[in-house]
């Protein structure tokens, strides 16, 4: 879900680690064969994982006509956990600045935000990947001054990853995409039900390099991965003054060894979105890298 824009909207009117990596470097990940999937900025985490990541995120404007005019600035914190192998949890808070024309700044905590994810298929030779995931937000834990909703939802997710390495297309071989579909479902009104689809498309330079064709390029280059996101959400039943929102993200992101730092503008891609352009930076630590005999093995292995 576009969480920053859903809740600031509410208050006017009524979202594994992966580091594109490739050659002998080490790189925190979420892969598929040889595919390595960087992380993703505006949209979750498409698989389970042991990882640390936070991020500052500033929204477009709220569009004139829908209220008082604001501008809401969120950091984040969100710490996942692998159970099993394919098990895994994920925690997340979220601190928000918004800033209103009419009532200055308010400031506080959005709501408690879980996520059970079950990694269902790993491809390796196709380098595909398919994650069901289940979603709770935990309404009233969170400051309602700041959008979060007394109110909380279930969010069932599908994600998938698709490298198309596997494929006889030569320099597009690097591409890959990804895909989510959610629907949110309120615990009570007046807050509105959401389908919350979203998806990705990215190109691996490392891939590139150590898989298609290597260029001599300069280390730093060799470290990047440029991507687009796009997030959605479209009311279901009755909106409760809710509208269609569209999020476009392009950026990059640069691995390194046990972490990944990414950026990315956030444009608006419908009225009710805002206007303007935003701005989310994220630094992402691997757990399972950094500490992989402690804190980022799964609780449960097998033998």
């Amino acid at each position: 879900m576009v969480r920053g824009i859903k809740r600031a909207l509410a208050i006017l009117t009524v979202v594994t680690a992966a580091a594109a990596g490739g050659g002998n470097a080490a790189r925190a990940y979420t892969a598929a064969g040889d595919r390595l999937f960087p992380a993703t900025l505006v949209l979750p985490q498409f698989a389970p994982g042991d990882e640390f990541y936070n991020w500052d995120e500033r929204l477009p404007q709220s569009p004139a006509g829908i209220g008082t005019p604001w501008r809401e600035t969120n950091l984040t914190g969100v710490l996942t956990k692998t159970i099993t192998d394919r098990l895994g949890i994920v925690i997340e808070m979220t601190w928000t600045s918004l800033r209103t024309v009419k009532l200055g700044t308010q400031a506080g905590w959005q709501n408690l935000d879980t996520e059970v994810k079950y990694l269902a298929i790993d491809d390796q030779q196709h380098e595909f990947l398919l994650t069901v995931g289940a979603d709770r937000e935990f309404g009233d834990t969170g400051a309602a001054r700041v959008g979060a909703f007394t109110s909380g939802a279930t969010t069932p997710r599908l994600y998938f990853e698709k490298g198309l390495g596997d494929l006889d297309i030569g320099f597009l071989r690097p591409l890959a995409i990804g895909g989510l579909l959610g629907y949110e479902v309120a615990d009570s009104a007046p807050r509105p039900n959401l389908y919350t689809p979203g998806f990705f498309v990215e190109y691996s330079i490392p891939y590139l390099e150590s898989k298609v064709q290597a260029h001599d390029l300069p280390e730093f280059y060799r470290h990047l991965t440029p991507v687009t996101e796009v997030q959605f959400t479209v009311p279901a039943g009755t909106s409760f003054g809710a509208r269609t929102t569209a999020l476009i993200a392009p950026g990059i992101s640069y691995a390194g060894p046990g972490w990944e730092l990414g950026a990315e503008a956030l444009f608006s891609g419908s009225a009710a979105t805002g206007r303007g352009i935003g701005g989310i930076v994220q630094l992402h630590l691997a757990l399972d890298y950094l500490y992989p005999d402690t804190i980022g093995r799964p609780l449960f292995t097998q033998p």
